[in-house]
């Protein structure tokens, strides 16, 4: 086997590990990411506000 063909060959294997590696570190952070305790405040309306919100929002901008 000649140099080239060697060289290509353990590149080729070099690159196919750094694509694996890649996709294992994006899930393992994306499930951290989803396993995380995250807090989040909301404000909600009740429905009967909800029959015309243009009028509401035209209130509110006046």
């Amino acid at each position: 086997m000649t140099y080239k063909a060697k060289s290509l060959i353990y590149f080729s294997c070099f690159v196919i590990a750094s694509f694996i590696y890649y996709g294992v570190e994006q899930q393992d952070k994306f499930q951290e990411n989803i396993s995380s305790e995250t807090v989040v405040e909301t404000q909600f309306q009740d429905s009967n506000e909800l029959n015309n919100p243009q009028d509401n929002f035209k209130e509110e901008q006046q």
